[in-house]
């Protein structure tokens, strides 16, 4: 009767709402005296199956069992019609734009109800949070903008509420989803609430962008490998640029007057059948939490499994799709897609697998026409005269197309006289991988020396200088943050400016000699640094600001750790001098951003 009353009273919010409503379904449940474990399910109720619960006991309990409701006496038929009116009642009235259960028409099959509908139930998922929106409520909103991740941005407005001093505030909430573009109207399902934030479905483009376009690949609305190809190349672009320009004011606190706009994104003319690695996966075709001995596991392996999907992640879960066909990967690498697909299950078929209960990552990397399959096998790639061989699994940029431009830039922005007017003379490569930047750099300087923590791949670059003739570059197995104070000398072939005259000859005397890092001259030596995902330590950056050199260049995959690090060089002395985004990956969200910063001697 209480829990009643309180029904009676105004609802202040959709939380107490939540609560008022499992109190409902507690007392209908000992009205009708059922069981301790039906009960116990009360802690994991949630707002759909509590609706449908209510539903069930108006439809079904009977007439002689009676409650007590506004202090008379009331079959619990009639208690639950009750219950179900004022349900209904204060859904429409208090939460019309919320429903409280997934519904979808169908029409019905039988000839008689032709014009009738039914409606389906859609199981809310356990751990579902249903605040602010219901489980699949759909919901009309404009587009702002883009994250890095490529997900639309929209923010909508929450019902008023009450703050302790009885004042109303208005909240905006941020809604999420992909396959949109900035400034469509669209409509959306929720299918996940977080505490500040909720992911959405695309239903329906309402209002579409001039800049959409029907993505080539039947799979892009889902798959997780693209994220643009619904958008025109140009357009993609430019927001990629918008995109950097936002972060090294907002992310790396620069003021917009305080460092030069960001360039526009470069790109090539190979926007599909690019891509020269792909990583596809499958899941395991065995589930076992449970640990094997080795004995279990060589007679698991010997048995005939079914693999499921090969492919990418879909862009909202963990599920993989089933990817036949690549278009951003090169030629090459589709054609042999289709017979390694085969092949992989093939083998599941045969009992060939080695670890049924895992899932795995196939590799297909493609070099000069010729697709590789095995990580540890060695590949060649060409960027412009040189030749780099390194092992198909390891690190190396997956564009030809855009390679040699990205060193070409490179280079352009580190040779560069000093503001001195002196020519750089000493190159630092850290994060070096198998030498790309200090071999590509290496006829424009004295002497180059590369750093970087993956042993294998320092062996990588010193084979890469030898196969190309380049005698000025050392390679040191060591982290980052070691090369400016480590005392240990690097070895290299350095060219004397003077030239002596042997006749009718003239060569250069080449001497080797032994040098710290420490000891390159500041004013006319480049650090290139390209690290990871993650950007650079503040290890690092607290060593680069003690060595002070008079140029960086940063070459990065994640223009907001980059913008992050930007920070901290600007205070150390650094000026922006530019900012060139590359579109190394058209139809995805990922850019590749170079930025230079020059050391400002009289702040």
């Amino acid at each position: 009767s209480k829990m009643w009353s309180k029904c009676q009273r105004d609802i202040i919010s959709y939380e107490s709402f939540f609560r008022l409503q499992k109190l409902f379904v507690a007392s209908l449940l000992v009205a009708t005296n059922m069981s301790m474990a039906t009960s116990s399910a009360l802690n994991s109720i949630n707002m759909g199956r509590s609706v449908a619960f209510v539903r069930a006991l108006r439809n079904e309990a009977r007439n002689s069992v009676f409650v007590k409701a506004n202090s008379k006496s009331v079959p619990l038929v009639g208690f639950g019609e009750m219950l179900w009116k004022e349900y209904k009642t204060r859904t429409h009235e208090r939460f019309s734009a919320r429903r409280f259960t997934s519904r979808t028409q169908i029409n019905s099959t039988t000839e008689e109800k032709s014009s009738e509908k039914e409606t389906l139930e859609v199981a809310v998922p356990a751990k579902f949070k249903p605040y602010p929106f219901q489980y699949h409520q759909e919901l009309t909103v404009k587009i702002e903008s883009l994250t890095n991740l490529g997900f639309g941005i929209s923010r909508v407005d929450l019902e008023q509420e009450i703050d302790e001093n009885d004042n109303k505030i208005q909240r905006k909430w941020v809604i999420m989803l992909p396959n949109v573009v900035p400034g469509e109207l669209v409509r959306i399902r929720i299918y996940r609430n977080y505490n500040s934030y909720s992911d959405a479905d695309l239903i329906e483009v309402i209002e579409p962008s001039p800049d959409r376009i029907d993505p080539i690949c039947p799979l892009a609305g889902i798959c997780g490998g693209c994220q643009y190809q619904h958008i025109t190349i140009d357009r993609q672009r430019k927001m990629k640029t918008v995109q950097v320009q936002e972060l090294f004011e907002h992310v790396g606190g620069l003021k917009k007057e305080a460092f030069p706009s960001v360039l526009d994104t470069l790109g090539t003319d190979e926007v599909f059948g690019y891509r020269s690695k792909i990583t596809p996966h499958y899941d395991a075709p065995l589930r076992s939490k449970r640990r094997k001995s080795p004995e279990e596991a060589a007679a698991l392996a010997k048995k005939s499994y079914e693999i499921g999907p090969i492919g990418f992640k879909e862009k909202s879960s963990r599920r993989i799709v089933d990817v036949p066909f690549c278009h951003i990967a090169t030629p090459a690498i589709n054609d042999a897609l289709e017979h390694i697909r085969n092949e992989k299950r093939e083998e599941a078929k045969a009992g060939k697998l080695k670890k049924p209960t895992k899932g795995a990552t196939l590799l297909l990397r493609d070099s000069d026409g010729m697709v590789e399959t095995d990580p540890k096998s060695y590949v060649n790639a060409t960027v412009g005269d040189l030749v780099f061989r390194f092992q198909a699994g390891n690190f190396f940029q997956n564009n030809p197309f855009m390679l040699t431009k990205m060193v070409d830039l490179v280079v352009t922005a580190a040779t560069q006289k000093s503001p001195a007017g002196e020519d750089m003379t000493h190159l630092i490569d850290c994060y070096c991988g198998s030498g790309l930047f200090a071999i590509g750099s290496s006829s424009s300087f004295d002497v180059c020396v590369g750093i970087e923590v993956n042993d294998k791949a320092v062996e990588e670059a010193r084979e890469n200088a030898a196969l190309n003739g380049i005698e000025n570059c050392a390679f040191v197995s060591a982290s980052a943050e070691a090369i400016f104070k480590s005392n240990n000398p690097v070895r290299v072939k350095t060219n004397k400016n003077d030239l002596k005259q042997v006749g009718s000859y003239e060569i250069n005397d080449i001497e080797t000699s032994e040098v710290l890092v420490g000891d390159f001259p500041r004013d006319t030596t480049v650090v290139v640094v390209d690290p990871p995902r993650k950007g650079c330590s503040e290890e690092f950056l607290e060593q680069l600001d003690e060595y002070k050199p008079q140029r960086v260049v940063y070459m990065s995959c994640d223009p907001a750790t980059q913008a992050r690090d930007a920070k901290f060089l600007v205070s150390y002395g650094y000026e922006v001098v530019s900012i060139q985004p590359f579109d190394l990956f058209p139809q995805t969200r990922h850019i590749e951003c170079l930025a230079v910063f020059e050391l400002n001697k009289n702040k």
